[in-house]
């Protein structure tokens, strides 16, 4: 089933960002392969190319403390708006070399389950390996994020900005693997065609940032050290996290994913990918067109006043505050309502088959013969002389309240099925 798609506001557009919008941009930490050489996949350049190349400013402020190295905090959010600090590293970094960068996208459009694009805290600087300038360019920066500083700590402004990761030429280096140095990314090694140079980063240079980096926070732009930021929580039994709110400094609970279950429609399966997701007027797309389908108005895949309006109808027929935001509460309501119908169970096959023949008779005290046999040795009753008294009955009446069952001390229907015949 091909991803849905969740439009907001997009890139910032260039030339080269219109050109690569179509392109699959595999940015994210979990296609990491095997460590390889820690050396910058910039490629040989001669000391001439790279003296004259430039690099981005210095803090106005250096503090004595600096930042930890950033954590993996994977995205898990739907809010593909710049956050300020991703747009002043992009601003600084177009100030420093003339070129572009692309942060918004679409959620949904990555071949990978998130981006953090998707949180507006990834952006893509665009630079060709191809071209001998903007190789030099690439090199320089990258010498400079990951370089010392006076004090001798590594990876300096790598760590005054927040930098998560960083992706270029066919490799990544993760903040969170400094020690591995720049490892392989997916398969670029092999794919040399120019077909691949947007897959394997060989035309832009890709930099996620830690939530305090992309909320500006860190020293490089407050002159304090900031703390680990894990941004947003999802909520068990959804599959996505709401929009970022406030700082958080403690890792979030760990749930597991959520699948459709079976028998499934792909209208459900397509809600249960997408859960959690927050939505209202403005949003477009298929997981927009999947809620209208569920809600019951037009599918049109534009979240206007109609949807808002048809949405609150749904919401107050389900017993969800009628807010005209597809929240979590909706979202299990959803859930709940486009569920695959259960089929009913077939009939218990007896358990206990030298009953079935007696299970339309009704036994009681005075009764006798194979059937009140039959009952005493399934009340493990010793001996079992086929005689309905005083005894039969007082375990009988145990059997049945065990059983939840009227103790009346009469083998009928309901007892013989708990009984298993």
């Amino acid at each position: 089933m091909p991803l849905p798609t969740l439009t907001r506001p997009t890139w910032r557009r260039s030339r080269v960002a219109t050109a690569m919008s179509t392109a699959v941009l595999m940015a994210s930490g979990p296609l990491l392969l095997a460590p390889s050489a820690g050396a910058s996949p910039a490629g040989p350049l001669s000391r001439t190319a790279t003296s004259t190349v430039p690099v981005p400013a210095a803090p106005a402020t250096v503090p004595s403390g600096i930042e930890d190295l950033a954590r993996y905090v994977p995205a898990n959010s739907c809010d593909p708006h710049a956050k300020p600090g991703t747009t002043a590293v992009g601003d600084l970094l177009k100030a420093t070399y003339g070129s572009f960068y692309g942060i918004d996208r679409t959620c949904g459009t990555d071949p990978l389950p998130t981006s953090e694009h998707y949180d507006g805290r990834a952006l893509d600087y665009f630079l060709d390996v191809h071209v001998a300038r903007q190789r030099a360019e690439a090199q320089a920066l990258i010498a400079w994020l990951l370089a010392d500083d006076a004090q001798g700590r590594p990876y300096a402004n790598a760590r005054r900005l927040g930098v998560m990761y960083l992706i270029w030429n066919n490799r990544i280096w993760g903040a969170y693997r400094a020690s591995e140095g720049w490892r392989p990314y997916s398969s670029c090694a092999t794919r040399t065609s120019s077909a691949y140079d947007t897959t394997c980063h060989r035309d832009h240079i890709h930099i996620s940032l830690s939530w305090e980096g992309a909320m500006k926070r860190t020293s490089y732009w407050t002159g304090r050290v900031a703390g680990t930021d894990y941004g947003p929580c999802r909520e068990a039994g959804l599959n996505w996290a709401a929009p970022y709110t406030t700082a958080r400094a403690t890792p979030c609970p760990s749930y597991p994913r959520v699948s459709a279950p079976a028998g499934a429609s792909s209208l459900t399966r397509t809600l249960t990918t997408y859960s959690g997701m927050v939505l209202r007027q403005g949003d477009s797309g298929p997981v927009v067109r999947a809620v209208q389908q569920a809600v019951g108005t037009t599918p049109d895949g534009a979240f206007g006043p109609i949807t808002e309006a048809a949405l609150k109808g749904w919401q107050g027929t389900h017993g969800v505050a009628a807010s005209g935001v597809v929240d979590g509460d909706t979202w299990r309501a959803l859930l709940a309502a486009n569920a695959p119908a259960r089929t009913a169970a077939p009939p218990a096959r007896p358990t206990h088959l030298e009953l079935t023949r007696y299970r339309s008779r009704t036994l009681r005290v005075g009764s006798h013969g194979a059937a009140v046999a039959a009952l005493q040795r399934r009340l493990a009753m010793r001996p079992a002389g086929g005689s309905f008294g005083r005894r039969t009955r007082a375990r009988v009446r145990t059997f049945q309240v065990n059983h939840h069952l009227a103790a009346d001390g009469v083998v009928g229907p309901s007892t013989w099925r708990a009984l298993g015949a």
